[in-house]
């Protein structure tokens, strides 16, 4: 097996070079723009991800995460923000004449083997896990780009309760319950750093009726968590597309993004409403995963992961006003070598508030 620096060597060159790029200097300026009403935005979003939605109830099988992205604090007093005093000294989201963000969030993630119905696992299948997190983000945008520095820190094994969330509610939906747990990941504090890169490209209107763009991504995480480098892009097309970067799953670095402009018809005063497409995809190259590689320091259940793998998603959304609703089906390629299945599936509906 290859070393994860060693694999890692290879891809952060490149990856470096291209979140280095920057679009051109009239591009990196929003101050053509009104603005008034972005800056002042705060955005609260609720996600929920869970394999039911695909169908299915094995692997990655629910998601949930509550996250709060804070007006641009570029604007605020320096005695009044502690995130600006941070954010200031942060690499890759300083650049000035962009608007500033920072986000604070809370999730859980739940992992199970297909084989539920054992009380000792399979040793072959994947182990059963969970993943309790706070994400403390910092963004800078412009009109053209979006910069994200993420970093999670929380707890994996039997402190993250994600053998109480899950067994509760397969309680009160009176599902038959996953046996297993007693075997799960063994109790680590996990954390991981993160940071992304986007660009909004082709942002137009067609024949003045449909809004079209397209978001592509490079993004790199490194912890104990996860450890891996990724890319991917979005493409949305719809009646008054929303002015900001997207919708995405529940992942590591994946904040939400408040609006670009006054534009966007969750501030808008003549266009507030919206309907969209979208269809997306994510790759990533894996050097760690501990929900497959077992826990860092002790031993646990594990088995050979895939070192490629890619989320393909489609959607749709609405925007009513402050609101925006989206539902997502995701399908997830092969994540270890000894799963029977070619792809996993589930679904994620976010809402979201601009206040």
């Amino acid at each position: 097996m290859r070393p994860p620096l060693a694999f890692l060597a290879r891809m952060l060159p490149p990856l470096l070079f291209c979140l280095s790029l920057a679009p051109a200097a009239e591009r990196n300026s929003v101050s053509s723009l009104d603005i008034r009403r972005a800056r002042e935005a705060n955005v609260f979003t609720a996600y929920f991800e869970n394999d039911l939605l695909g169908n299915t109830d094995k692997h990655y099988t629910a998601g949930t995460k509550l996250s709060w992205l804070s007006s641009d604090y570029s604007g605020w007093q320096q005695s009044e923000g502690l995130g600006r005093r941070v954010g200031d000294r942060l690499p890759l989201v300083n650049a000035p004449g962009t608007q500033k963000n920072v986000g604070i969030a809370i999730g859980q993630n739940i992992y199970t083997p297909q084989r539920k119905e054992r009380v000792e696992p399979d040793p072959t299948d994947r182990p059963y896990a969970g993943w309790s997190y706070l994400e403390f983000s910092f963004l800078s945008k412009s009109e053209y780009r979006l910069d994200t520095l993420s970093f999670q820190l929380g707890a994996i094994g039997p402190h993250s309760y994600a053998k109480q969330v899950q067994r509760e509610v397969h309680r009160i939906i009176a599902s038959e319950q996953a046996l297993g747990w007693d075997y799960q990941l063994k109790d680590e504090f996990g954390f991981n750093a993160v940071a992304e890169r986007k660009w909004r490209l082709y942002a137009r209107s067609v024949a003045k009726i449909l809004d079209v763009d397209v978001v592509p991504h490079l993004g790199l995480s490194l912890g104990n968590v996860q450890t891996y480098a990724n890319a991917g892009a979005t493409a949305r097309v719809g009646f008054n597309l929303p002015s900001d970067f997207g919708v995405q799953l529940i992942r590591p670095g994946g904040a939400g993004s408040t609006p670009i402009n006054d534009r966007d018809p969750r501030l808008s005063l003549r266009k507030s409403f919206s309907v969209f497409v979208f269809g997306a995809v994510d790759g990533r190259a894996v050097a760690r995963d501990i929900f497959l590689d077992g826990n860092t320091f002790r031993d646990s259940p594990s088995v050979e992961k895939e070192k490629l793998v890619a989320d393909l998603t489609y959607g749709a959304g609405v925007i009513a006003g402050a609101w925006q609703v989206t539902f997502t089906q995701a399908m997830r390629t092969r994540e270890f070598e000894q799963q029977i299945e070619n792809a996993n599936y589930f679904g994620s509906v976010t809402v979201s508030v601009v206040f």
